[in-house]
Order: structure tokens, then C-alpha cells, then sequence
């Protein structure tokens, strides 16, 4: 019950607008904290021994730094470290008052810290439960309907021409969103789902890749086993790319692509996924949805021509951001001050005007924003944990010889949230988050050999704790 109740969690957090509201991100992460809790007390109750401790070997330099960050965030709250933040100290200065924090706004920290330790949590439980291969593809098929749901709820909202999203006025009328708020952000779960669909399809697609497709027998087994074995993730993978296209999120559809492409290096960098008619048939599959994108998509090519308009504003954004960065380089403002922080420089032609005054409150760029609020030290500690699983991963693919579309999967999914990452703030919604965190358990679990799990077990008498 733990295990489905996580997956119904995360897979839940979308509806109530990617659960980027107050009530609805403390909701989820109250209720992952209780799941943590209730997988703490069954496991030391029953006293058993996993190979995860074998794993989390692998991963702890990455987790420790990342516990590392997550102190120095707490620090930020108070004015002991490196004194208080100088709006602070003019304060006190000013009212002849003792207070103050390195964060501008510590009771955001505390939140941010908050929603951080919940997707760790998600992380770690499913990369304990994730050691099983029937609950990964488990995790991987619910993503899949997941996606495949909000893509369908998307596109109705879009074609029927409602304006009501939920109990909420769309904000962007003429693109699917679904349940989000932003399209940019559906555009980001909407990418991971698919990536989710295209790893079901090639596990029923490697086998079928065997048949000689040269010969007329050889296609129409092919095509037959197709439609009987692989139809419903054939179906969510066009279905999920239809809606991402008619989100119009450029940032979205061009780290997709990215991530597509590095899914494709990797079956061909891997001898053992090397297979002619495999690259063929995912060649066929993706050529097959750019037509589809170039045949429907004129309003994203359009935007992806309006790009020049936009990118002025942005520039200008990194611009100050990255000099306030270098004036307070090592401590930061506070995680999640961003938007009180950045008052303080940005300049006049960015600040709009009295009637329609621009609130900058992310930096849409979420490295540079990490910096800007943590420090450089800590921002790279917690950057130091996406590069070593995603690294995780890429051995595990290159050195499984079963499951191996697995850790693929994971990769891709890094090069997805690192390319967005670097033009939108994706990432800091919680239900992108959770899925990201949900997805990377899974693949990293099955970065490691299964026959040397299943060796230390047996010598070590250890139980299969994941499969209970």
C-alpha cells in the first residue's frame, strides 16, 4: 500500500494545477512525509536488510551534499553565519531593532526547504521500491496513463473551446495547458510521460525489431503484433506528442527533441541495442511525429519567430541577475527570495510601468536562480546530485544486460529537465518535481545488475523487500 499510495500521490499532484498552490504543495508533502514514515517503521519493525544499502553507497556523495545544501538553506533563515541580509541590518539600524536572516524571505526558505526534502523523499522510496522490475514498469506504465489522461483532458479543454480549466479561468486560451497553469510546465510533464510511452513501446518493439521487415511475412507479423501487443503505448505516445505540439511551448517541444535524440545516441552508442531494424522503426516513429509537428504546429512556429521579441527581456533578466551573483557570490539571498531579492536590482526598462508593472519572480533560468539564492558552493552540492544519478543511469545502460530501457529512460529525462532548465522554471513545480524525482528512483534502482543484487541477497540471506 505504501508503493501505490506514493504512485497515487505523485500521479494526483497535477490536478490541482500542478500543485503549485500553498494548500496543495503542503498537502503532498505532508502526506509523502507520512509514507516515508509508515516505509521507516515497517522496515526496521521487521528488521530486514536490503541490497539498498549497496545503492545507496553509490549515491552518497550525491546525497550527502545534498543534505550539505539543504543545512545551508536552513542557515539562510537565521543571521548567524554571514549576518544578516542589509535590508535587515538597515532595518535595525533604523528602528533600533535586533532581527534579521541571510534570506530576505526566510519563511520561503523554510517552504522551499520543505518541498526540496519531499522530492528527495520520493526519490529514495522509489529507488527502493524500484529495485523490482514489475513495480518500475509499474511506475513507468502509470506515468504513461497518467499523461496520457491529462493530454486527453488538454485537448478537449482546446478543441471544445472551454474556458474554464477546473474551477479556473484559462490563462492560456488557445494552447493546451491541461491542469497546469502554465503550458510551459505541462509541456515539461507532458515530455516525461511521453518519455515514459516510447520505453514501453521499444520493450514490445525490441522483440519485434527481430523480424526480417525485408520480406512481406516479416512486416505483416510486425504491423499484427504491433497493434495486438503495443497499441495503448503507441497510442499514448502520439497522443502525449499532440498535446505537447499544441501547447506551443517552444522551450518544451525543443528539450523533448533533445531528450528524443539522446534516447536514440544511447541505443546506438550500446552494441547491445545496436539493432538495424530497432533504430529504424524509432527513426520511422519520430519522422513520423515531426511531419505531424510541421503539418499542425503554425502557431508554435510562429512563436519560435516572435523569438527575437522575448529574448530581449530575458537577456536582461540573466544579465542582472548573474552581476548580483558576483556581488554576493558565496552566501546568497535565500532559497526562495528570489522575487524580493531581485527588486532590489532590477532596472527600469524591465520593471514595466504604473498600469501593467512586470513582477519578475523567477529568473527563468533555474541555475542561475539557484545560485542567486543559495550561493555557488551549495547550488553546485545540489547540482552535483543530478549529474552523478543521471550518470548512474548511463553505466547502467551501457553495462545491464535486461532493462536496460530503464536507466535510458533516466538519461533522457535529465537531458529533458537540464535543456529546459535553462530557458523556464519548470522544475520548481512541484508536480513536474515529483515526477522527475519518481521516474529517476525507477531508473536509477535499475541502473544496478539484477544478478548481483540477486547474488547478495542469496549469500546474505537477504529477502526480497521490494517485491513484499
Amino acid at each position: 500500500m505504501i508503493f501505490y499510495s506514493l504512485l497515487a500521490v505523485v500521479l494526483l499532484s497535477p490536478l490541482p494545477y500542478g500543485a503549485n498552490r500553498p494548500w496543495s504543495w503542503s498537502l503532498c508533502a505532508l502526506l509523502i512525509a507520512l509514507l516515508a514514515m509508515a516505509w521507516a517503521v515497517r522496515f526496521f519493525v521487521q528488521k530486514r536488510q536490503t541490497p539498498f544499502f549497496r545503492h545507496f553507497a553509490a549515491i552518497g556523495d550525491a546525497a550527502v551534499l545534498f543534505f550539505v545544501a539543504l543545512v545551508w538553506a536552513c542557515m539562510q533563515t537565521t543571521g548567524y553565519i554571514s549576518g544578516p541580509h542589509p535590508l535587515w541590518q538597515l532595518q535595525n539600524e533604523l528602528l533600533n531593532f535586533s532581527a534579521g536572516a541571510v534570506s530576505l524571505n526566510p519563511a520561503d526558505t523554510v517552504t522551499s526547504i520543505m518541498r526540496l526534502l519531499s522530492y528527495a523523499l520520493v526519490f529514495w522510496l522509489a529507488l527502493c521500491y524500484g529495485q523490482d522490475s514489475r513495480k518500475a514498469r509499474t511506475v513507468f506504465y502509470g506515468l504513461m496513463v497518467a499523461g496520457f489522461i491529462y493530454a486527453v483532458y488538454g485537448l478537449i479543454i482546446q478543441l471544445g473551446d472551454f474556458r474554464m480549466v477546473l474551477w479556473r479561468e484559462r490563462s492560456y486560451a488557445g494552447s493546451v495547458s491541461s491542469t497546469f497553469i502554465n503550458r510551459n510546465h505541462f509541456a515539461t510533464f507532458a515530455g516525461l510521460t511521453l518519455l515514459c510511452s516510447l520505453a514501453l513501446l521499444s520493450e514490445r518493439m525490441q522483440t519485434m525489431g527481430e523480424y526480417n521487415l525485408s520480406g512481406n511475412l516479416g512486416k505483416q507479423r510486425f504491423i499484427e503484433n504491433l497493434i495486438t501487443r503495443a497499441w495503448f503505448p503507441l497510442l499514448a505516445f502520439f497522443t502525449i506528442g499532440s498535446a505537447l505540439i499544441l501547447s506551443y511551448s517552444r522551450g518544451g517541444f525543443l528539450s523533448v527533441s533533445l531528450a528524443l535524440l539522446a534516447f536514440l545516441l544511447l541505443f546506438y552508442v550500446n552494441p547491445r541495442t545496436r539493432n538495424k531494424n530497432t533504430l529504424i522503426i524509432f527513426g520511422s516513429l519520430i519522422l513520423f511525429g515531426a511531419i505531424i509537428f510541421f503539418v499542425s504546429s503554425e502557431a508554435l512556429l510562429d512563436r519560435f519567430g516572435r523569438l527575437d521579441e522575448e529574448s530581449k527581456i530575458r537577456t536582461t533578466v540573466y544579465d542582472l541577475t548573474w552581476n548580483s551573483i558576483l556581488s554576493n557570490p558565496w552566501a546568497g539571498f535565500g532559497l526562495g527570495s528570489y522575487e524580493e531579492a531581485f527588486h532590489l536590482y532590477q532596472s527600469m526598462d524591465i520593471s514595466g510601468n504604473e498600469v501593467t508593472p512586470m513582477i519578475h519572480d523567477y529568473a527563468h533560468n533555474t541555475y542561475l536562480e539557484a545560485v542567486f539564492e543559495l550561493g555557488l558552493p551549495a547550488a553546485l552540492a545540489l547540482f552535483y546530485g543530478f549529474v552523478k544519478i543521471a550518470w548512474i543511469c548511463f553505466k547502467g545502460f551501457l553495462n545491464r544486460k535486461r532493462d536496460m530501457i530503464f536507466p535510458a529512460i533516466g538519461v533522457a529525462a535529465t537531458v529533458l529537465i537540464g535543456a529546459h532548465s535553462l530557458i523556464d522554471f519548470s522544475m520548481q513545480i512541484p508536480a513536474v518535481s515529483y515526477a522527475y524525482a519518481l521516474l529517476m528512483g525507477v531508473a536509477c534502482a535499475q541502473s544496478f545488475s539484477s544478478s548481483a543484487q540477486s547474488r547478495t541477497r542469496k549469500a546474505k540471506k537477504w529477502p526480497d523487500y521490494a517485491a513484499a
